[in-house]
């Protein structure tokens, strides 16, 4: 049976009730929906809820969902939350339809976070720290750290009501995940797909290793921007000085005038860049010109100056000439330019660089409009985009700069100088000397720093080992294409350029917590070995079983025999990146790897959901491997969301700025936190918090609607002894209802109403689920809950869940229920449970809560099926919910009008007139005129095209006015104010006429005395509020039915509890419509008989300014007295 809610919604008390039943052994063992469910057999780190519902679902459709593996970083806030409960809120949807859903929670393990944090822990500065302290040591810790920060994640997420297999998570550094990563690795050495080769890789010098690009932060500030001048070659200034005028040639003299923010580069600059299209201009200094830079030094550079055109004015603006100062002898193409030599200006400060003379080169990548001169310094061994160009000019990249960001002995006088701090001030002091510092200025940008320990990065060529994703490019567009991405625009705009722009894959990193890379180096012949699992390994090996932790240092301590020559091969020291990690978690997470065939039946993975800072990580990732071992993606669908933002900014632990989910539990409940978040749209866009939380309070706010509207249903259902209904048997006959004024067809008609609102949201809710919209099928059900449900339906049906006597029939009724009251259970209890199961995925304590209460046949309401509109039997009537709309929309002009009468709704009013030519209000109102009265609480409603009672008179405009009549003015606009709109008029004021004209008024409409007006968008209402004694006395006594009701709620009384009531009033009106309405009095407030004497609780009220006093006691006490 029903269960009777708390008067208010404790979220508390709530998810602790959830939680107690999700635990408690003894439903599930009792229920039938699982008949072999064995409580005893639960995992500890789930419940027997989940299990259940597991089981359940167990014979359905496969539904492989794919967890991305968060760091195990320890204590989330909310925005790392809000992914997780995304994922919980999918899942248990799937669930409730039918499906078997695969739902195994990942932690990606290995990596720098761990890293940086256990250095911290011990003060570590460098990679030596560790070395020194040893590095088994060190991976054992890190081991310890992430098993201890996993526990801590796994309790925080459960704790939030997310439901995964905790009992099983999936974690990088396990050995059996860490074969797959090795299979995945050696598949692709087979296939060709990974080179060793040397490549500009972003190196964090204080982690002393490469570093993600997708990984990167970014900090701005404003640094010492540099103009480097480099002089053409003497050859080069000779030969252009005895060229014909007009003569074109690839040959010419004077200074290139290049533009740097990271001067220290300069020592590795092997040719400068131009665009070949593009126009540059050759300036001359006038002999004598002041150069007013900044430091004072004298930085006029050897004529012509080269500088693109579009520039010129304002790069001799920054080096402090004056526009007299310099003229543009020519213009020239850049073309013409390439392939002049320049003498290097540091060249001689250097041990051994291998470009002393570099030369002019054409790049794409020269922007002519944008800061700088138009022309580029390039160094291959410092800049991507340098050493691709560098590789087509075949120059062996130059950059003497190791791990820690220091210039190595090759750097000559700079060597053990840092880029970032003494080295970079060396190398403008030396440019400087050697003439070639041309000036600097003050810029402002970003630049690019480790995630972990917020060092600047340095751009350096080392050898790495490389995916060659370049390869797959054409693949893996194409795989792309066939996936289907929540935002649509996000795969074919955002993720497609990813793809398009993506370089080949730098996988190796110097440190000592990963996946180890699996090659070993033949230290004789240099051929490389691969392995592909712990297995082959400890075949080569020659272990008696394979190792049971593969990870640094025991793995690095393995010597194999070279296949080729015999020699001793030993492992490269690198670990993997950890995004190779987690790009393997479509076969890892099944316990699969990627190189066996044939795939497993689960794979791809049918949805994963992740942030949008995922195009450029995970996303990527997991494509290029896809493609490259499986012939396509490893995933079907795509969910991209976006940032948790806390007043308006970003979230982030180290600068402090979060929430904590125990902190906004404390105050509102998990449920509010979750419904908060999932509300917000998730295609790719941001959630916001503000620091008040008063989003989350809003969303509890309509929690407590949803809570008080099944309390109602239940306080009565209860008291009746009526057991809800899932589904209706069929549609209401409501023949004959229309027009009807009685309350039970009005009734039927509103109960066919709400079932067909009903059809229409389980319709939208479950359509926004398939469209990965689940923030749509929440706000569907709260709004029809709130608006539709308790605003209207609700305070419609009070008196009918109140009334007594009749027959009540049937096996779910009882008591004095009678039939209209049934019908009206009947659709409640088919509203509720349907509405309690869409609320389930979103607030799923509050809605096992609600189900329990409304009697549900599981043992869960997550083990149900998702609603239905056909099984449930919900009518589709859209023509009754076009004219419903209609009425409330009428019906809301009407409370409007009743607002500026100052009457209140339980106060009938004698008519309400609705003007209005639109043909479905008016069928609406012809159809359902009995209903709509009794709604709004009229004696009579009229339709009509027109308002006749309406009055056209004269409104003065004394801006026109003021000046036509002068002194005047104030008595004549009060003369005429208010008149009939005739005109012309004549006013006469002390003697003096004035004729007023229609530019000294306007005319408005003005409607009768007693009549307010109230418009809606298609019409206008008008309601007549003359109050006679008849309506009056009606209007006394529903204030009285309130104040008694008052005293019942007071005393606590059961529904059905009837009393005995004591009105005393000296006011004669007041004493009649006691007199006149006692039956209606009787009923609304179960009096059993009316005492001639006053109680012993009696409260005195004010009612239209008359003194009523009234006291009840009920009847039970009464005769045990």
């Amino acid at each position: 049976m029903p269960e009777k809610l708390p008067d208010h919604y404790d979220p508390t008390a709530v998810e602790q009730h959830a939680n107690d039943r999700w635990t408690d052994p003894e439903p599930y063992a009792e229920a039938d929906g699982v008949p072999d469910f064995d409580p005893d057999a639960t995992p500890e780190e789930t419940s027997h809820a989940y299990e259940y519902a597991v089981r359940a679902r167990e014979d359905g459709e496969p539904f492989y969902f794919l967890d991305g593996p968060p760091f195990t970083s320890g204590r989330m806030h909310v925005g790392n939350a809000w992914g997780k409960l995304l994922k919980d809120c999918l899942l248990r949807y799937h669930r409730m339809q039918g499906r078997a859903v695969r739902a195994r929670p990942g932690y990606d393990t290995h990596g720098l976070p761990v890293e940086v944090n256990l250095e911290q822990r011990h003060g570590f500065d460098a990679k030596q720290d560790v070395e020194q302290y040893g590095v088994d040591r060190f991976t054992a810790e890190c081991r310890e750290y992430v098993a201890e920060q996993a526990g801590v994640m796994t309790e925080e997420f459960r704790d939030l009501g997310v439901w995964m297999d905790w009992d099983d998570p999936y974690l990088t550094m396990d050995p059996k995940y860490v074969d797959a990563v090795w299979d995945a690795f050696a598949t692709l050495y087979e296939e060709g797909l990974l080179e060793r080769g040397e490549r500009v890789v972003n190196t964090c010098p204080r982690c002393e290793t490469a570093v993600s690009d997708s990984r990167l932060k970014y900090e701005e500030r404003t640094v010492d921007a540099a103009y480097v001048g480099f002089p053409l070659h003497e050859a080069d200034r000779r030969e252009a000085s005895e060229r014909a005028s007009g003569e074109t040639a690839n040959r010419v003299g004077g200074t290139l005038a290049t533009w740097t923010t990271t001067p220290w580069t300069v020592v590795g600059n092997q040719f400068v860049a131009v665009d070949r299209e593009a126009e540059y201009a050759a300036v001359t200094v006038a002999d004598g010109a002041a150069d007013r830079s900044d430091d004072g030094e004298d930085h006029t550079p050897a004529s012509p100056l080269y500088v693109a055109s579009e520039r010129v004015e304002a790069v001799m603006d920054a080096l402090g000439f004056d526009s007299d100062d310099w003229t543009v002898d020519r213009t020239l193409p850049g073309a013409e330019l390439v392939g002049a030599t320049y003498d290097h200006p540091l060249a001689d400060r250097l041990s051994d660089h291998p470009t002393p003379r570099g030369e002019v080169a054409g790049a794409d990548y020269v922007d002519t409009a944008g800061d700088g001169t138009g022309l580029v310094h390039s160094a291959p061994g410092f800049g991507h985009e340098d050493f691709e160009r560098g590789r087509d000019l075949d120059l062996p990249p130059y950059g003497p700069v190791d791990l820690d960001g220091r210039f190595t002995d090759a750097a000559g006088e700079f060597a053990g100088a840092h880029v970032h701090g003494e080295g970079r001030e060396a190398v403008l002091d030396a440019l400087t000397e050697a003439g070639a510092l041309l000036g600097t200025e003050r810029y402002r940008h970003e630049y690019p720093q480790c995630p972990r320990c917020d060092t600047d990065v340095v751009y350096r060529a080392a050898e790495q080992w490389l995916v060659r994703t370049t390869d797959l490019k054409s693949d893996l567009l194409d795989a792309a294409e066939e996936t289907t991405w929540y935002p649509a625009e996000a795969r074919d705009g955002r993720f497609r350029n990813t793809v398009e722009s993506a370089p080949d894959w730098n996988v190796s990193r110097q440190r000592y917590w990963g996946s180890p890379l699996p090659v070993w180096v033949c230290t004789d012949c240099g051929r490389d070995v691969v392995v592909g699992s712990r297995a082959e390994l400890a075949e080569r090996a020659g272990l008696d079983e394979p190792l049971e932790d593969p990870h640094r240092p025991a793995v690095d301590e393995l010597t194999l025999d070279c296949p080729d020559c015999g020699g001793a091969a030993r492992r490269v020291a690198d670990v993997l990146d950890v995004w190779f990690d987690s790009a393997v978690a479509s076969w890892a997470s099944l316990d699969e790897s990627p190189g066996e065939t044939p795939r497993p039946d689960a794979w791809p993975a049918d949805l994963v959901v992740e942030g949008n800072d995922q195009t450029r990580g995970w996303f990527l990732m997991q494509l290029v491997l896809g493609v490259a071992l499986g012939g396509r993606a490893p995933y079907e669908e795509v969910l991209m969301h976006g940032w948790a933002l806390l007043d308006g900014e970003p979230m982030s632990k180290s600068r402090g700025h979060v929430v904590r989910p125990p902190d906004v539990v404390a105050e509102h409940g998990r449920d509010a936190l979750r419904a908060h978040l999932l509300g917000h749209e998730q295609h790719g866009q941001d959630v916001s918090l503000t620091s008040d939380l008063q989003g989350v309070e809003t969303v509890r706010d309509r929690l407590d609607v949803v809570w008080n509207v099944v309390r109602f249903a239940t306080l009565f259902m209860a008291e009746d002894g009526y057991r809800p209904t899932l589904a209706l048997a069929g549609d209401a006959d409501l023949d004959g209802a229309a027009g009807s004024a009685g309350e039970s067809r009005n009734g039927q008609v509103l109960d066919r109403w709400l079932l067909a609102r009903l059809h229409e949201v389980v319709e939208e809710a479950t359509a926004a689920f398939e469209r990965r919209a689940p923030n749509e099928a929440l706000d569907a059900t709260l709004e029809f809950l709130v608006e539709d449900v308790s605003r209207f339906y609700v305070q419609a049906v009070r008196d009918r869940v109140w009334a007594t006597g009749g027959e009540a029939g049937g096996d779910t009724a009882g008591g004095d229920a009678t039939a209209d009251k049934l019908a009206a259970y009947d659709t409640l209890g088919t509203v509720l449970h349907a509405c309690v199961r869409l609320l389930a995925p979103f607030v799923p304590h509050l809605s096992e809560r609600l189900y329990g209460a409304l009697d549900g046949a599981e043992p869960t309401v997550h083990a149900t099926d998702w609603p239905d509109a056909d099984t449930l039997g919900l009518p589709a009537d859209p023509d009754l919910l076009a004219d419903v709309d209609a009425l409330r929309a009428v019906e809301g002009a009407v409370a409007t009008a009743r607002q500026r009468l100052g009457r209140k709704g339980r106060w009938p009013v004698a008519e309400v007139v609705v003007e209005t030519s639109d043909p479905e209000v008016r069928d609406a109102l012809a159809t359902y005129r009995g209903l709509f009265a009794e709604r709004v609480n009229a004696e009579s409603v009229r339709v009509v095209d027109a308002y006749a009672e309406r009055e056209r008179v004269l409104n003065p405009d004394m801006s026109a006015l003021g000046p036509a009549v002068g002194a005047d003015a104030e008595r004549v606009a009060e003369a005429v104010a208010g008149r009939p709109a005739d005109l012309p008029l004549s006013v006469t004021v002390d003697g003096t006429d004035y004729d007023v004209t229609a530019e000294h008024v306007d005319v408005v409409e003005r409607t009768p005395e007693a009549v307010a007006s109230g418009d809606f968008e298609r019409g206008t209402v008008h309601v007549d509020g003359t109050l006679t004694a008849k309506l009056r006395r009606r209007g006394l006594a529903r204030d009285v039915v309130r104040r008694a009701q008052e005293l019942r709620a007071d005393l606590a009384l059961d529904v059905d509890e009837r009393v005995r009531l004591w009105v005393d009033t000296d006011d004669e009106p007041l004493r009649r419509a006691v007199e006149e309405h006692e039956a209606t009095l009787r009923e609304a407030v179960r009096v059993e008989t009316f005492l001639a004497a006053p109680p012993a609780d009696t409260r005195e009220w004010t009612v239209d300014g008359a003194t009523l006093e009234l006291g009840l006691e009920p009847v039970a006490a009464a005769t045990l007295e």
